[in-house]
């Protein structure tokens, strides 16, 4: 750096002393000024003098005073991080006011993180005089200076951590301090250096621990832990102790040999540097994190099945201190972020502002179920046309086929289990803090989530703790599904699941459901009706119409031998297919030329098959069939049969009928929306 200060809050005791020391310093402040309804702003001020210093602090209380008084005496200032909201009042009026008040603003301040100073410079880069004329008129405030829609730029590291001291700086032509402050004044400054994420704030607020705790002689307790802040933010190197007490940990299981194998890491590391050694730790600490829990899971459930309450506490607050490294990073990317609506807003000022951004979170993206099938299709079109969204979800490796949309985020998951009663269904649990640092740079401006399973109640975390709206899509009844499937479900056990399902979609900003109906019925269940309104569903119609014989291919159905019906979904009793069994026996005993095709798989298809053993030609299971080969099977039928009660849509119904194919439904929840009675 050339020239040099640091501005303390309210005082310039440590800039006074170095401008008195050396020539190429100068005095620097940040002065915490107010409007009239109490909402924080800072001010930078520098090259002042100890006179104009006492001056300014009388009057910082009101920012109209502190402004006359920095315009009158020439004092050089710049408006600090502006879209930071210091104590939860400031608006996007309050920025429009800003605006026409000042003419020089911090546009890079090294502990935003890279949307806050970008969405604030693109704002001030396109102002037009326009545009300040209307904001003039709208707030009755006179705009400060000559082309007052032209404004000056600086930037500041804002480093409370000696961690990136100079990392974020003003540039400007100046031969000396007066004239680089001079510069400044005439907007002929600009901002350059580094913005912040959430994973270094974190460990810049752990690094300001770490000295205080050092300052008061009151470090860490003796682990070898005690030793990586320092290696991470200086130079510091493990004692002969620790590296003892390394090797003796390497030996051990769980997170205390993660602990030594990140000391031995960082030991090894040639050149370090503080941002390297900080995603080096992140990546440690995820690594630690997940290992806790998936082994707490396994134990807690082992301990669970015995019945051994002692050990299974003691198993819960063994895994504690691990779960607890967590915490840091939701405080920080929650404080990060926490300006995001109010970004929001700014961007809509700015013309040619960015596509909307939208992270789309589900639990079953390959199943064939209806939403699954609905995702993938919207999948598909959103890319295809340019609309900036991801559809996050959890799988193999080998499960991310060239048939999903390109758009899908595959995230790296710890643990999977077997849905109960589900037995297609495979819920795997994401890595939390891998997830986070994949997903924020991402930048979402709303969450849509489709499952409240583990994928869906991460996307639920993130949208918190980003500040963005959670949008719940509403696809799956779960207390009449599983009423359907536990024959001795209690009503207890109902209402457990119940309860769930309302807290998981009550916590939503809003709520898409299928039909109108199914609002009614979650209306009465306790969920909020104000958040709640239908969502249309998408058929391509390229793929679902009518098609003629020579395109059915491999699918091909009993011809000229009778009536051909078809079922199409999950192969399971939520499904109502015992009672779908029942009517099929009764058609047999007076039309035994009636036949039966299920196109679908599950755990009651095994039952089902024995039951209707011995009926030869007449009943086919096509198994899974390839979403855009199902209207080639629909073609060729004479109706689709679909008893199901507990469906809150029924999109097969609504691609049968596409493909010009009647539907049989029940009079019992979302299909019978769609079928109009005797009419289609």
């Amino acid at each position: 750096m050339t020239y040099v200060t640091i501005t303390d809050h309210n005082t310039f005791e440590g800039s006074g002393i170095l401008s008195e020391k050396y020539e190429d310093a100068f005095t620097g402040c940040q002065l915490t000024s107010y409007f009239e309804d109490g909402c924080k702003i800072h001010i930078l001020v520098w090259g002042f003098t100890p006179d104009q210093f006492e001056e300014m602090v009388k009057l910082r209380k009101s920012i109209w005073k502190l402004r006359e008084y920095i315009f009158d005496q020439k004092i050089t200032y710049s408006v600090a991080h502006a879209t930071y909201d210091l104590n939860s009042k400031l608006s996007l009026e309050h920025l429009e006011k800003l605006v026409l008040m000042f003419d020089v603003f911090e546009s890079l301040n090294g502990s935003q993180n890279k949307v806050s100073n970008s969405t604030w410079f693109d704002y001030l880069k396109h102002l037009t005089e326009v545009k300040l004329v209307e904001l003039s008129e709208r707030h009755q405030i006179q705009p400060s200076g000559s082309d007052p829609w032209v404004k000056g730029f600086t930037g500041g590291s804002d480093d409370h951590a000696n961690l990136f001291i100079g990392g974020t700086y003003t540039m400007s032509n100046a031969g000396n301090p007066e004239e680089f402050l001079k510069a400044i004044r005439s907007k002929r400054s600009f901002a350059r250096g580094r913005s912040n994420d959430f994973q270094t704030l974190a460990f810049t607020v752990y690094k300001i621990g770490h000295e205080f705790s050092k300052a008061k002689s009151r470090p860490l307790s003796y682990t070898p832990l005690a030793s990586v802040p320092d290696m991470i933010f200086g130079n510091g190197k493990p004692s002969l102790i620790d590296s003892l007490l390394v090797l003796g940990m390497k030996a051990e299981s769980g997170y205390r040999r993660s602990i030594a194998e990140l000391v031995d890491e960082l030991r090894r590391k040639k050149d370090p540097t503080v941002e390297g050694n900080i995603d080096l730790v992140y990546d440690r600490i995820a690594d630690i994190v997940d290992n806790v829990i998936s082994g707490m899971i396994d134990n807690v459930l082992a301990k669970f099945t015995t019945g051994d309450l002692f050990s299974l506490a003691k198993e819960l607050s063994a895994a504690l201190p691990g779960v607890f490294l967590l915490l840091p990073f939701f405080t920080s990317l929650k404080l990060i972020t926490h300006n995001t609506p109010l970004l929001a807003s700014l961007r809509k000022e700015v013309p040619g502002h960015r596509n909307r951004r939208i992270l789309w979170f589900t639990d079953t993206l390959i199943d064939m179920n209806g939403p699954s099938v609905t995702l993938r299709t919207l999948g598909w079109a959103f890319y295809r046309h340019g609309i900036d969204l991801r559809i996050v979800a959890c799988l193999e490796p080998e499960e991310m086929t060239d048939d999903l949309p390109p758009n899908t985020v595959n995230l790296p998951y710890i643990y999977k289990f077997d849905l109960p009663y589900y037995d297609a269904y495979k819920m795997r649990l994401p890595s939390v803090l891998k997830a986070m640092k994949e997903l924020h740079s991402f930048e979402p401006d709303e969450v849509l989530i489709s499952t409240p399973g583990p994928i869906g109640a991460l996307g639920l975390m993130l949208s918190k703790l980003l500040s963005v709206p959670a949008i719940g899509i509403y696809h799956t009844d779960f207390t009449n599904e599983l009423s359907e499937i536990m024959e001795d479900m209690d009503d207890n056990s109902a209402q457990i699941v119940e309860e769930g399902v309302r807290w998981f979609y009550n916590q939503m900003d809003e709520i898409k459901v299928p039909t109108q109906s199914y609002i009614d019925i979650l209306s009465r269940r306790g969920v909020s009706p104000a958040k709640m309104s239908v969502f249309p569903r998408f058929i391509d119609h390229n793929v679902f119409h009518r098609l003629e014989s020579p395109e059915w291919g491999d699918y091909s159905l009993p011809s000229g031998s009778g009536v051909n019906f078809i079922y199409a979904g999950r192969v399971s009793k939520d499904k109502n297919l015992e009672f779908l069994l029942d009517v099929i026996e009764a058609i047999w005993e007076q039309r035994p030329d009636v036949n039966f095709s299920f196109i679908g798989d599950g755990p009651y298809r095994k039952e089902m098959e024995k039951r209707l053993a011995g009926k030869g030609k007449r009943v086919h299971f096509f198994g899974r069939v390839p979403h855009d080969d199902l209207p080639k099977l629909y073609s060729q039928a004479d109706a689709l049969v679909f008893p199901s009660t507990t469906d809150t849509f029924g999109m097969v119904v609504l691609e049968a009928q596409c493909c010009e194919l009647p539907a049989f439904v029940s009079d019992i929840g979302g299909p019978k929306e769609i079928v109009r009675h005797e009419k289609t």
